[in-house]
């Protein structure tokens, strides 16, 4: 007998562990492990990527203090959008939701497609068969579209079968995870690696305050992901004032695993050798992965198999986060009306958001065959999608505590939508450190058109949809 679909109540089964887990593995994704020889270092060096870093990370912090105030007062799936539709109304919420969507999907065959680059890396030709064509410079494989779509599969699999063992899933690989890093930069440091090797500290070849705020403008995108722990709120078991302790804890345990891992890579080169020289030596022999090779030299076979399943569970976390947020924050929209009905269903048997889960699972399938440039492309544009979430979160929060009196919450918002505006004009002024690519433009303002047409079609009935949630705020 077909089993039948019915709206109800998302199970409490997530424990505070599991949120920690939520965030933390869509915050570390594939780029904690290459970016280091790609654009870390390249950008800021070993001392201005730790510097640029940590702000970027206390700016964050600052918005997260206004999403947990949200969480408390709202502890709904949808997070965001509920929050900007109680404070500013339901086409606002619209725009949020929209930017959200794509920036939360589009990670999804990223960190899918990252397990072919994977392989490139750690086992050249095992899963390059079957070529197919090149697009924007990119090979494209049989192989990895095949192992893309699996793992893409099982993670939609995995999420369907209920929260609780995707939630069981994912603590199990963020702790994996963390070990696994941990492991490969105790070892590097066991061996007493020679500290000359971090000089220059800053990059010889740009003033030092670019370097710098060029890895502050990628804050949005790396640690994007701890904005995942509203998604779930109603799937708590535990009381919603400890998620703005868990979002501190993840976000802050994230940093530092970004600045060991681009550190033990400027560390780990050739004794009397700078990391400058070593990036240009590696450029000029092909090798595109200076973390893997750092590793591998110093720690061997041993130290770059844990690093390869620090990397592995970095890219199947980000995967299994995503599609959790994604699912539930479709289901919210849903709802409400900005989206179709069907992915506001839950399965009787699990509970879960199936629809939403296998249109999400359907879209990502499409993406591997589009080579890996062109997906950079479309998640270059999440640092736009995030910061303007930031904004409208922080502005919700602001306004919110405005209007209840919560003097001190409110200067927390204001202050971090200046934030969340300053992000967004690193990326979309021109001459910032972090302006978008022109590709990247192009497709945002393709995405943006999208919505606009989206909107004009539903605006009508979104209108006079009457809330599915009853949003009143929880009293502390």
């Amino acid at each position: 007998m077909e089993q039948k679909e019915q709206q109800g109540q998302l199970k409490r089964a997530m424990r505070p562990i599991d949120v920690w887990g939520l965030a933390l593995g869509a915050i570390i994704g594939w780029g904690c492990f290459v970016l280091p020889g790609n654009a870390f270092l390249p950008k800021a060096g070993p001392l201005g990527t730790a510097v640029g870093m940590a702000i970027g990370a206390t700016l964050i912090l600052v918005i997260a203090l206004s999403y947990g105030y949200l969480i408390r007062k709202f502890p709904l799936s949808g997070g965001e959008f509920i929050y900007t539709k109680k404070t500013m109304g339901k086409t606002n919420a619209f725009i949020c939701g929209w930017g959200m969507i794509l920036a939360y999907w589009s990670l999804i065959p990223l960190n899918a497609t990252a397990l072919g680059m994977i392989s490139r890396y750690l086992f050249p030709g095992i899963i390059q068969f079957g070529h197919l064509y090149q697009v924007a410079g990119w090979d494209v494989y049989a192989g990895e579209v095949i192992v893309a779509s699996l793992f893409i599969i099982l993670m939609a699999i995995v999420n369907i079968r209920g929260i609780k063992q995707a939630a069981w899933t994912q603590t199990t690989i963020a702790l994996t995870l963390v070990a696994g890093i941990f492991m490969v930069t105790l070892l590097i440091l066991i061996q007493g690696p020679d500290l000359s090797n971090l000089a220059p500290a800053l990059p010889t070849s740009q003033n030092w305050w670019k370097g710098v705020f060029a890895i502050v403008a990628m804050a949005p995108w790396a640690f994007i992901g701890f904005d995942c722990i509203p998604q779930s709120a109603e799937e708590y078991n535990f009381n919603h004032k400890k998620s703005t302790r868990i979002m501190v804890l993840a976000i802050s345990i994230a940093a530092l695993l970004y600045v060991a891992v681009n550190t033990i890579t400027a560390l780990g080169f050739q004794d009397g050798m700078s990391w400058e020289e070593m990036l240009v030596n590696l450029k000029s022999n092909n090798q595109i992965w200076a973390t893997g090779y750092v590793v591998k030299m110093k720690l061997g076979i041993i130290g770059l198999t844990l690093l390869g399943i620090a990397m592995f569970c970095a890219v199947v976390s980000g995967m299994n986060a995503f599609y959790i947020s994604t699912s539930r924050l479709m289901y919210a929209m849903a709802q409400d009306g900005a989206l179709p009905s069907t992915f506001g269903k839950l399965g009787v048997k699990h509970g879960t958001p199936r629809n939403a889960i296998l249109f999400v699972m359907v879209l990502s399938l499409f993406a591997p065959w589009f080579g890996r440039e062109v997906l950079n492309w479309i998640v270059d544009m999440t640092s736009v999608g995030a910061a303007i979430v930031f904004a409208y979160t922080t502005a919700s929060a602001a306004i919110w505590a405005i209007r209840h009196n919560h003097k001190l919450q409110a200067w927390i918002g204001f202050i971090g939508c200046i934030i969340s505006v300053f992000f967004l004009s690193l990326l979309i002024v021109p001459g910032m450190p972090g302006y978008l690519s022109f590709q990247s433009r192009i497709i945002l303002l393709v995405w943006i058109a999208i919505g606009i047409v989206f909107y004009a079609l539903i605006h009508k009935k979104y209108k006079k949809v009457s809330d599915e949630h009853k949003i009143e705020e929880v009293k502390d």
